[in-house]
C-alpha cells in the first residue's frame, strides 16, 4: 500500500485535529488523540509539527482563509450598496452559528498562549495579519457598496473582530444570547449611510 506523501500527512492531522477542537476545546485534546483520530503514530504527527500548539496554529491560518473566501462567494459584483451591506452582514451573522465550538478552543488556545512569550508574540502577529487582511477586504466591500467606513479601515477590522469574540464569550456561559442578532445590527449601524435605515436581513446564509 502506498505511504501518504507528506501533504497528505499534514492534511490529515489537521482534519483530525480541528474535528477534535471542535468537540472537546483545545486543553482537552493530546497528540495521543490527534495521532489515534488521523491514523497515523505520534512520530508521523511529530514529522509535521512541532507539538499541538503548531497544529492549533496551522488551523487558525486554515479557517481563515476559508472564511474570506466563503465571504467572496456569498457577494456578487452586481449586487446593490443595500443588498452588499445585508449580504455581508448575513454571512458575518451566520458565522457565529458555525464557529461557537471552534470559538471555545480558540479562546481557550489564546489563555494558553498567554502564559508562552513566543507563542503569544506569534499570535499577535497573526491577529494583526488577519485584521489587515480583513480591513483590506472590507475596505473593498465598503468601496463597491458606495460606503464610507466610520473609521480608518484597520481600526474597523479591530472593532469587529472584538465584537465578534466578545459576543462569543458571552455565548459560550449563555446559549440565549442572540449574538447573531447583535452582531448583525451593530455591523449595519456602523456601516449604513448616515441618515440611511439599517439593512437587517430576513434569514441567514446558509451553505
Amino acid at each position: 500500500m502506498a505511504r501518504d506523501t507528506k501533504q497528505e500527512t499534514r492534511d490529515r492531522v489537521l482534519e483530525a485535529a480541528e474535528r477534535l477542537f471542535l468537540v472537546r476545546g483545545y486543553t482537552r485534546v493530546t497528540i495521543e488523540d490527534i495521532a489515534s483520530k488521523a491514523g497515523y503514530t505520534r512520530g508521523a504527527v511529530y514529522s509535521s509539527f512541532a507539538g499541538k500548539d503548531e497544529i492549533f496554529v496551522a488551523l487558525i491560518d486554515l479557517r481563515f482563509d476559508r472564511q474570506i473566501d466563503s465571504a467572496w462567494s456569498s457577494l456578487s459584483a452586481s449586487l446593490t450598496s443595500e443588498a452588499r451591506l445585508a449580504t455581508l452582514g448575513r454571512w458575518m451573522a451566520a458565522e457565529f452559528e458555525r464557529a461557537r465550538d471552534w470559538s471555545t478552543a480558540e479562546i481557550e488556545f489564546a489563555a494558553h498562549a498567554a502564559t508562552k512569550p513566543a507563542l503569544r508574540a506569534r499570535l499577535a502577529d497573526m491577529q494583526r495579519d488577519g485584521r489587515r487582511d480583513l480591513a483590506a477586504f472590507l475596505s473593498e466591500q465598503c468601496a463597491a457598496a458606495g460606503v464610507t467606513p466610520p473609521f480608518d479601515p484597520e481600526m474597523l477590522a479591530l472593532v469587529i473582530s472584538s465584537l465578534a469574540r466578545g459576543l462569543m464569550v458571552e455565548w459560550m456561559v449563555d446559549l440565549t444570547t442572540d449574538v447573531a442578532g447583535a452582531f448583525t445590527a451593530t455591523f449595519n449601524a456602523l456601516l449604513s449611510p448616515v441618515g440611511a435605515p439599517c439593512p437587517v436581513p430576513d434569514a441567514p446564509l446558509t451553505h
